[in-house]
Order: C-alpha cells, then structure tokens, then sequence
C-alpha cells in the first residue's frame, strides 16, 4: 500500500575515513535485509517476500465527490461560451477546451484492473462509452456525426448538423483573421483524416462532454492505484441517505477496502463496485459544494464502529485506528450555489473557523497545538468552504482515541481530522494556487475576495478551503489536464502516506553542501523515490523540502544508459535487444517490448491496451539497499605498509590529479525493478542502471499485470578503492539481496562516464564455484589481503544448498573465486548462513589479517587471515567460535546474529568484538519474542592465532557466555525533562574483575516481559560509548511496524556510562538536568516508530548529528556532544 507508515528502516551512512585510516578503514553502510522473494520458501528457512514490518500499516481513507450538476452535461467549456454554438470557434479546441483537440490522444478508461474498456469505432461508434448497453447505441462518425453543446431536448443541444466528423484547427494566418480566439475567420475546418478515425471516435465515446471526460479522468488516476488505500464515494446532489448507520447526503458508499477480496481471499468487489458507480453517473441538479464538503467531514467524526476509522467499515466489531488518515477530494466544474438549502448543515461549520482560535488538542510526547488566525488562512468571511475546511481540520475530530496520526511537513496535525483537496475543471478564480501557498512560509494574506463577490472568487473560496485543510488545489482547463490534476491528487496522498527506507548523507563533515538522502517507497504500487535534502549547517535539521527527486528525473527509456552483462563471456553489455544473449531473450519470453518495458516504456502497459502492468512511476521500491556516496573519498593506502613504495605513489598520484579532485559526486542503490542505480548526487539525474543477469528470468513476473511483490535488486553496496591490474580504481560490489543469490562489481571510477566496459563481474549460484551462495542479505568488504589479494568478501547468505555457514572470497578484478571457507555448521535440517562479515587490518599495515562474522546459529567466527599465502586462510581456533550467543536458559536456545559485527581495540589485551542478537526476514519473526542481547566480546588473541589459548580450543568457544560481565535494564519509562517527555531507559554499572571477557545485556525491560526486542544492524563505536539501536517488531497498527530503542553504553562494560548521552532537556549543557534520579540516561526510545540505524555528521564545532529515519516517515535527529565524543574508525573497519 502506500502506507503513510513511512518506515525508514535503516540508516545507512557512507562515510569518508579519516586521513589517518589505513584504506580498510571505510566507514560502514549498514546492511540488514526485511525479507525475501517467493522463490526462497522452497527451502528451509520462509522468507518473506514482503518487509515484515507492512503489517504494521494504515490503509488511508479517501472520499472521493464527483460533481454531477447538471453542467457536467454541456460539451462545452468554459462557462462564458455558452451562447457561441453555432460559431466555428465551437467546434476547436482552441476555443472550447472540451471540443477534440487533434493534438491529445485520447485513451480510453480503464477498469478496476486497469484494462481499457477498448477503442471505440469511427465507423460504429458508441454514443456512450460507458453503457453497460453501448454496443445497441451507436453513430457513423464519417457521415452522420453531430457534435453536442447543450442538454438533450433544447434548441441549442447540437452545434452543428449531422455531416462527417470535423474539427476547426486556429490559425492566426487566415485571411481576415484579427489574431484573436473570438474571430471565426481564424478558424480552418478539417475533416477527420483516416489517421485519426480511432483517436477521434475515442473522444466521441468518451470525452465529448465534462462528464464523460470527468469519468475518462477519474477511472485513468484511480485504476493506477494499488490496494493499499480505502475508497469511499459520493456525488454533491445526493441527497438523504444512510451510509453505514450514519444519516447524511453526498456519500454513496463508506470507505472500503480499494480491492476485489479481503485479506482471506473472500470476494468483496470492493473496487469494481466504485469503477460501476462512477460509468454510471449522470448530471442532474445544483452546486452544493458547501453541504458536500460538510457531509464528508461529518463522516469522518462519526464514532462508530462500523465508521471511517474502523478496520470494518460498514460492519461492527471492528477496532477504531487512531493513526489513520483522512482525505477528502472535492471536483466540481462551477460555483457553489448560494442559499440555506445548499450550504453546511453542521452549524459549527458554517461560522468563521479560520478567523477565530481554535480548539487545544494535545498530543504525544507532550505536543500541543491551536490554530490561532494568520495569513494565509484567515479572512473575515463565514459560511463557506474554506471555514468548513478549517472547521474539520483544526478541531480533533476523534477526541476519544489517541492523537497519533503521522505528521509531514504539509499537515502537521497529529489529531484526527480532514485533508481537503479541491480539483475544478474549467474554472478560474482571482489567485493562482502556487501564490495562496506560498503565502503559508510568509504568513501574508493573499487578498481573499468575499466568496459571495464573483464567481471566480468561489473558485477562490475551493483554493482556500484546500489551503486550510492543508491538501493541494489544481484548476483543470481541459480534460487531459483535469486527469492530471487527479493523479497528483493522488500521488500528493500517496507520497504523505508512503514507506520510506534508509537515508545516507554525502559527507561526515556538516557543510552548505551536505545532502540527506531518503529512500522512500510506496507498497501500494510498489514504486519507490530517492531524495535529497539539504543539512541546515547550523542546526543540522534537513530541509522540509527536497532538493531533488530521482523518480522525476528519469530519461525516456530509449535514452537510459542501461546495462546487463553476457553470461556467455562475462562481458559488460548495453541493455538492448540487439546485444542480449539468446539465454537472456528466452528469459524475457523473447519478446524485446518486455525488455522496452523495463527500461521503462509504459506504452504497452494495460492502461495503455498493452499487455504489461501499469506503472504509476517507473522507479520500483527501494528497500533494503542502503545507498552508498562516492566522491574523492580517501581510503589511506597512501600510508598502507604492505603495499609497495610504486603501488603508494601511484595513490598519491592518482588522488591528486585534476580529474579526482573534481570527480562529481555519485549515489548508488538498487530497486526492486530489477535496476540498480547510479545518480549524480548533486541533482539526482540517473547516470546509468544494471540489471544482474540473475534476476533476468523474474522479468516477465516483474511485468504481470498480477505482479505481487517480490525482490529483485535489494542488497546494499559496497564501495572502496583498489588495485585493478596496475591501476587504482573505486570498485563498487553489490548484490542482488532477497531478490537472488548473487553478487556483482562495477568500476565505479567515473560514474559520471559509465560504459559496458565497467561492468567487471557477476557470480551467483549457479557459477562454477558458487554453489553454496544462498539469498545474498548481507554485505561484501572490500581490500587487500596479506596474500596480496585484491578481494571482494561476502558470507553465503541464507537458503544455501548445504545451509551451512560459509565465507567467500573473489577477487575483486575478475570475479574469480579464490577461496571457500566453510566452517561446516548448519544443516538442512538446522539451517544456518554467514552473515555480512567485517575485515580487519589489526597490525596497521594496509592489508586484512582478521575477518569475524556472526551467523544465525548464534556463532561469532573469527578467520585467519595472517599469512602471506590464502592457501593458510582458515576458521581460527582450529574451527571453532570465538563466542556462541544463547538466551542462558536451559536448554540454552541459539540467539542468531544476522547484522554485521563491529570490532576495536581492546585497552588492556587483544580486540573487543561487538554486537546484538536477533532475526527479522523470516515470516513468523514478528511475532518472536524469544530473548535476544547486546555483547560485547573480549577475543584476548587478536592477531595472535597459534599458541596457548589461540591456536586449537577444546572448549566448545572460546569466550563463554559465563565469561561475561552481566549487565540489565535497570529502568524503563516516560519521564519530563525541562519540559520534553521521553521514554528512557536506565542500566547498571556493575563492575568487571579479571576474569571478564566482556559484557552482555539481556534485552528485558524490568518488569520481565519479552517484547520480541532484537538487534538488527551493525554498532556503532566510539571512544566513550558503544551504540546500540534495537527494534521491536509490532503488529499493531498505529505502532508503524514496531519501535526501536537508542542505547549508548560503556565501551567496555556494557554498563551506563559517567556522562550524559543525551541531550534529553534539549539545552545543550548535557549536564545534570538530562538524568533521571541523579543517575545518567543510557536509552531512550525512538519517537515515531522503528529505525534501522543511525547516520552521523559532524559540525564545524566538533558537534555529532545522529539521524535515523522513523516508520512514520520522519528524520529522528540528535545532537551529541564534542568532548570525548569521537568515532572510533580505526584501521580495522570495513
């Protein structure tokens, strides 16, 4: 759906290492897969095919109000021309806007599918398209057509006599013409040429009048839209009736479901049921904006369970959702009519609401609000559309449910109430939108007229009524541009109320030009966004309003620079027809349109008469693929010992050359429509795309009209620098995540110039070597070996065909393998899988020697690295873990590490491994509330590997849990700090002896009740504390998916540190006033739902800026503190 629980699940920051760094020492973009496809339930382990946290979303409501006055009958407009039909200028779209323009193709309607109702015939064509009995009614448009103008029964109801069909073109060269579109002499008549008979007889059937073309419009926004939405609808004429138990006019049917059967698969015909009602509308009647727009906000305030609000409208019993959200899309093609009979029967409505204060509504976290008059809201008039608005949009309209609802930078209302959009056809008020909503930043009166004035100024009235229900407001002169009204209509709603993924910034360091990146998706349609924000270099807040969106930026798809590579040579191809391999064109059922559909032709989508699915936007979602910046990033092999004095050089040469220090910066991420991207990061314009030969056969599937979702390119990539061959060049690695199981590389050197040429490799499952990669989640690393190796290393993933827990390593030039370490735990029986590992340089000399990952039996492995030879690389203490992670309980039950560890220096001996437990891609891991920890290890070896204790071990680890220093929660709840109420936690400090190999801590809130807590991404170090942020998955609704915790604790200890973390009081002293009972914070929960990770940047004062991204689609941002607050990136980190 697109689900306003925008949940960014993930903070993936691409960093630039410190000049201090040895080159492994990039910073780490974190990868932790939601899920995967369908082809993946065949084997042990059921990964979901969808992000597990989309049950926890809201379906938004909409009511959608047609305007069936009688005018909608006329074939003309605008308005003013009435008395002009029988003049030429009648019959041109030039002059009348509803008349057939030669220069628009006019398509026909689409069903509840999203399947044309068909082209009409010239010869044989239906009076009217939308007839259920049309075929019985039908007109010769080459000899007997007669263009309409008025209502049947009237002198005036044609323009012209029956003859063949014609058009009148403008031209302002005629003879006698005075240049004006009054004059006939600027008119040429042409007859209907054969070219254009289908084009013609389609607007004849189907846009001829405003209210064919209203329908024509409507059934084109609406067939696009996904499931993930709730219909209801009504027409302004209706008068009494009932809806749902609710006594009022203008609604026809209560909000429902916007699909043909329910979530148990029982037929609802839900969605035909609107596309039946809508053909079968006729114009009757009056304007009564004023009495429509107040039955719908009335609507929306009726407590009830069979009410809007209600996860069974229609049907009691249901449970009323707080956080749903509400719209209202009001069309009209006139002015309201005046008098009592036709204005708001709620009286409350009908007084100056923008005017006047209103209400105080509270919401959480101690959040108070109350419109309070200012420009561009208020005006001194009453009763009209723009207080009824105002009216059900500043009050809380269900004061007895929680004030929850998500919040955007264009509603802020976190109370229940009502979105007003108004689309007027053919009509025009005094004040253009774009000049009443920007008076909103400037808090100016745009010069409301009095509605009762003018005409135009009603029209002006339905601008502001959608200014002060904080929707949008577009005015349509003709029918084409009246159905894009709708869709933006539509794509406004959806992008409030859509997913958004993982965010990324373009720099560590705070300046004018840093970029926040947000993914953002919808699941409705399962389109997807990237967009950009800029930093606020003095508060660090990103922008309200995007920079740039990569979704409007996407070239026509004959242009796209697009690329796949030949299976048969391993050569980087151009993604054409012409140069695909016969393997790749009997994937694609070898038919070229579909691979045309991918690059992104929609002409022969289904809304098109096309055989494919209709896209409402071509970029697919974008899920679990955290993007990764490139730029002149400096990996620090200029220092590197183990690299050769020349290979030094070489780096230094390369990074100082005019052409590094100017490369453009680039961001990278892949879709799941089956591309991964490359951007240029200053104005999101696509650079080129690849598609992974290994998703190629999930093609055809992709372009089903039945399409459900599966993944096709969701891993997130991995950039460094490397040597290729005698050259440095920045390697990008990505994977196909829970789309397949592969992996691939791309000389990413100079994005901005892309070729086939840079296409380096791709492995998957059925490469020769690579038998035993399974569904690739997790991440690759990028270096040099002490071997001397340029590698790419990656874990197996899960679903292998041993299900055991195996390392690879390729190398990085061709994509050859070099060595296959398996540690040979995991069964078909007891599946396991390696998970993204993290690479080591701990002697400081440029080169990997230690490689630790965790796996989902709950093992941390440690690989040896060390000799100058990868025929010695092995699993460390002759085959055994470094640390099994268990609950503790009896019997001790495995906790999975599906998340990357991390690793430092430990201050006395050896290195501290850390890192959480817990799993969430499989179905059924939202509701495990097994126990899950935070560690933190004490391997004493580091880059000692032989010798007593380091070589071989006996015991079954080396650390035991027993071996650790416990520590709990020691408080958890809501308090107020100056003001800002927070929820906290608190931990012990217990003290650690000798024989202490580190920490752990139970993920168990004090009053001993499993929540199903778990870590999902990779901490985060620093010199005084270690960060955690945990999620806690939950099906409930309103809780967007769940809620995750930030927690910062001692490095060492794993307990509360002596400092403050956070800034609780929002003074920026960090002093006493952020604790609790005189003890310092060590967690607090995310305000907004579950994040992913977290991303930093750091100002010019030393300042950390912590941003993660929420499930409601908001940025959590906190400041950290300068003094002793620095990152730990040393030499180790990949």
């Amino acid at each position: 759906m697109n689900t306003a629980r925008a949940i960014l699940k993930g903070v993936a920051m691409n960093t630039t290492p410190p000049k201090t760094l040895t080159p492994i020492a990039a910073a780490v973009v974190a990868a932790c897969a939601f899920g995967l496809p369908s082809q993946a339930l065949s084997a042990s382990l059921a990964i979901s095919q969808v992000p597990l946290y989309l049950g926890g979303t809201v379906e938004p409501n909409i009511l959608f109000v047609l305007d069936d006055s009688g005018s909608m009958d006329w074939s003309f407009m605008p308005d003013g021309i009435y008395s002009n039909h029988n003049t030429k200028r009648a019959k041109s779209s030039y002059y009348n806007k509803i008349y057939y323009d030669p220069t628009a193709t006019y398509l026909p309607p689409l069903d509840q599918d999203g399947v044309s109702r068909g082209n009409s015939s010239f010869t044989s064509a239906w009076k009217d398209g939308y007839s259920s009995s049309r075929g019985t009614n039908t007109v010769n448009l080459s000899t007997s057509f007669r263009p309409t103008w008025y209502y049947a029964g009237y002198s005036n109801e044609y323009s012209a006599n029956s003859q063949a069909a014609f058009y009148y073109v403008f031209n302002a060269g005629n003879a006698n013409c005075n240049g004006t579109a009054t004059d006939d002499d600027c008119y040429t008549y042409v007859k209907v040429g054969s070219s254009e008979e289908t084009n013609f007889a389609n607007w004849y059937s189907y846009y001829r009048d405003r209210m064919s073309a209203a329908k024509a419009g409507v059934s084109r926004a609406f067939a696009q839209q996904g499931t993930g939405l709730r219909i209801g609808y009504g027409r302004i004429n209706r008068s009494s009736v009932n809806v749902d138990g609710l006594s009022t006019s203008t609604i026809e049917r209560g909000v429902r479901d916007f699909s043909d059967k329910d979530n148990f698969g029982n037929v609802t015909n839900n969605r035909k049921q609107f596309f039946d009602w809508l053909f079968a509308q006729q114009p009757t009647g009056s304007t009564p904006l004023r009495r429509a727009l107040d039955a719908a906000g009335d609507y929306y305030e009726w407590q009830d369970s069979r009410g809007a609000a209600s996860t069974t409208p229609g049907v009691s019993g249901g449970k009323d959702l707080s956080c749903r959200q509400n719209f209202t899309i009001l069309t009209t093609d006139g002015y309201w009519t005046d008098g009592s009979y036709y204005e708001a029967a709620t009286s409350g409505a009908r007084q100056n609401n923008d005017g006047n204060n209103g209400p105080l509504i509270t919401g959480p976290n101690s959040a108070t609000y109350q419109y309070a008059p200012v420009g561009p809201f208020k005006d001194s008039w009453s009763n009209n559309l723009a207080d009824i608005a105002m009216y059900y949009w500043n009050r809380d309209l269900r004061s007895d449910l929680t004030n929850n609802v998500p919040v955007s930078t264009d509603d802020p209302a976190f109370w229940q109430h009502m979105v007003t959009f108004g689309v007027g056809l053919g009509v025009e008020g005094t004040i253009s939108s774009t000049t009443a909503f920007a008076a909103i930043a400037t808090k100016t009166d745009p010069g409301w007229p009095s509605p009762t004035s003018s005409d135009p100024a009603k029209i002006d009235d339905l601008l502001h009524a959608s200014l002060n229900g904080r929707g949008e407001f577009f005015s349509a002169k003709d029918p084409q541009t009246f159905a894009n009204a709708l869709a933006a209509t539509l794509a406004t709603i959806n992008a409030r109320t859509s997913s958004a993924a993982t965010v990324a910034a373009n720099s560590t360091r705070l300046s004018t030009n840093t970029l926040l990146f947000q993914a953002r998706f919808d699941s409705g349609t399962w389109t997807g966004d990237m967009l950009a924000y800029k930093i606020d270099v003095n508060t660090g807040d990103p922008d309200t309003t995007p920079t740039w969106q990569a979704s409007k930026q996407i070239p026509a798809f004959l242009t796209r620079s697009l690329f796949t590579i030949n299976p048969s040579n391993g050569q980087g191809i151009p993604l054409a027809w012409a140069s695909l391999a016969t393997s790749q064109k009997t994937a694609l059922n070898n038919d070229s349109t579909l691979l045309e559909w991918v690059r992104g032709d929609q002409s022969k989508e289904a809304s098109n008469n096309g055989p494919f699915r209709t896209r409402k936007s071509i970029m697919g979602d974008v899920v679990n693929s955290d993007p990764a910046f490139v730029k002149n990033e400096d990996y620090g092999y200029s220092l590197a010992g183990s690299l050769s004095a020349s290979e030094r050089k070489a780096y230094i040469a390369r990074r100082l050359t005019t052409t590094f220090q100017n490369r453009k910066g680039a961001l990278f991420f892949g879709a799941n429509d089956g591309i991964f991207r490359g951007l240029d990061s200053d104005t999101g314009a696509e650079l080129f795309g690849y598609v992974p030969n290994s998703i190629m056969s999930g093609l055809p599937t992709l372009a089903d009209p039945k399409y459900t979702h599966r993944y096709y390119v969701d891993g997130a990539p991995k950039v460094g620098d490397a040597l290729i061959g005698s050259n440095w060049k920045t390697v990008l690695v990505g994977s196909t995540g829970a789309g397949g199981k592969g992996y691939f590389a791309l000389n990413v050197e100079n994005a901005h110039g892309f070729g086939a040429s840079d296409v380096l490799w791709e492995v998957n499952d059925s490469t020769t070597g690579f038998g035993e990669l399974g569904f690739t989640l997790g991440q690759a690393s990028i270096g040099r070996t002490e071997s001397g190796d340029w590698v790419a290393i990656f874990g197996n993933g899960y679903n292998s065909t041993a299900q055991k827990a195996q390392l690879f390593v390729v190398n990085i030039s061709t994509g050859a393998l070099i060595k296959k370490i398996d540690t040979g735990v995991g069964s078909s029986t007891t599946p396991n899988g390696l998970a993204t590992p993290v690479v080591i340089d701990s002697d400081q000399n440029g080169s990997i020697d230690l490689i630790y990952a965790g796996d989902l039996h709950g093992n941390v492995w440690k690989f040896d690295f060390t000799g100058s030879s990868n025929s010695n690389w092995k699993v460390a203490f002759g085959g055994k873990p470094l640390f099994k992670a268990t609950d503790g309980g009896s019997p001790a039950q495995a906790q999975p590490i599906t998340a990357k560890v991390q690793v430092s220096k430990h201050p006395t001996k050896g290195l501290m491994v850390y890192f959480g437990t817990g799993k969430y891609f499989e179905s059924g891991d939202n509701t495990d509330l097994s126990k899950q920890s935070l560690y933190g290890v004490q391997d004493e070896c580091g880059i000692g590997v032989s010798g007593t204790g380091c070589g071989s071990i006996s015991t079954t680890s080396k650390v035991a849990r027993s071996d650790l220093l416990v520590q709990s929660i020691t408080y958890e709840g809501s308090q107020s700090f100056k003001g800002n109420v927070w929820e906290i936690r608190q931990f012990s400090q217990n003290t650690p002896t000798v024989n202490h190999r580190g920490f752990l801590v139970d993920l168990i809130p004090p009053t001993n009740v499993k929540e199903g807590e778990r870590i999902l991404t990779d901490p985060i170090l620093w010199k005084d504390r270690i960060i955690y942020v945990s999620s806690i998955p939950d099906d409930d609704a309103c809780a967007g998916g769940g809620s995750s915790w930030i927690i910062e604790l001692a490095p060492y200890t794993g307990g509360r540190t002596d400092h403050n973390v956070f800034d609780l009081s929002r003074d920026g002293t960090y002093g006493s006033s952020n604790e609790y009972n005189n003890k310092v914070v060590s967690g607090r929960r995310v305000v907004g739902g579950m994040i992913k990770s977290l991303g930093q940047v750091r100002d010019a004062g030393g300042k950390t800026h912590k941003y993660g991204s929420t499930s409601t689609g908001t940025i959590d941002k906190s400041t950290q503190q300068s003094d002793g607050s620095r990152r730990i990136s040393w030499r180790q980190l990949q």
